[in-house]
């Protein structure tokens, strides 16, 4: 009798295991949270900020005060593993945040900020001679349209440059030259990343 009882348990178990290992399945029957290591190129500013969520660190700076020290890099191809930038005050300009920190090997696009020695708490200055320090971010982000982005994300990319009515600018054609420009007595206290650095890190 007992060896009866426990067979219905038994077969529940097996089957909640069978469930569980299936490809992609986790509780619920949703995708499993697994993180990939592929990155796309998301090529939008539309809704930047909600994909790419601002960090405590992140502090407030006026783009126009970017009037210190200028550097000036050439990036061949996209994208040019600068992996978060955030706008000023008033939506306006764009600061680098966050940057790869290695080349995984000779001419790695996603290490080209890191050989570069692209920092954080560089503002964009130029894009290709054109001044944009002062321009709208979502702007500056179609023009460098660097934007690297789980692949998942690209259905709400499409909704998003739907929702604005399109993108704000054109990509500016490769190879870019941008010149940066840092903020007299800015403090810039983001995150540097390491050479141990992975994607699915975030």
């Amino acid at each position: 009798m007992a060896v009866a009882q426990r067979r219905p348990i038994l077969a529940l178990c097996l089957a909640g295991t069978v469930l569980c290992l299936l490809p992609g399945k986790g509780f619920v029957g949703s995708p499993a949270g697994r993180l990939s290591n592929s990155r796309v190129v998301a090529r939008v500013g539309a809704e930047y900020q909600e994909r790419q969520s601002p960090r405590d660190a992140d502090l407030p700076f006026d783009a126009a005060a970017a009037t210190g020290d200028t550097v000036d890099v050439s990036f061949k191809k996209r994208p040019f593993g600068i992996l978060r930038y955030t706008p000023g005050n008033g939506g306006k300009g764009a600061m680098v945040q966050e940057v790869i920190g290695k080349s995984r090997y000779p001419g790695d696009p996603q290490g080209q900020g890191f050989a570069a020695g692209v920092t954080g708490g560089w503002v964009v200055k130029t894009i290709n001679g054109q001044d944009v320090q002062t321009e709208d971010f979502n702007t500056v982000m179609d023009l460098l349209d660097d934007e690297v982005a789980d692949p998942r994300f690209s259905k709400s990319v499409a909704l998003a440059i739907e929702k604005q009515g399109g993108r704000k600018a054109q990509p500016a054609e490769a190879p870019i030259a941008i010149t940066y420009a840092t903020i007299p007595g800015y403090e810039w206290k983001g995150e540097v990343l390491g050479a141990d650095w992975e994607p699915a890190h975030r």
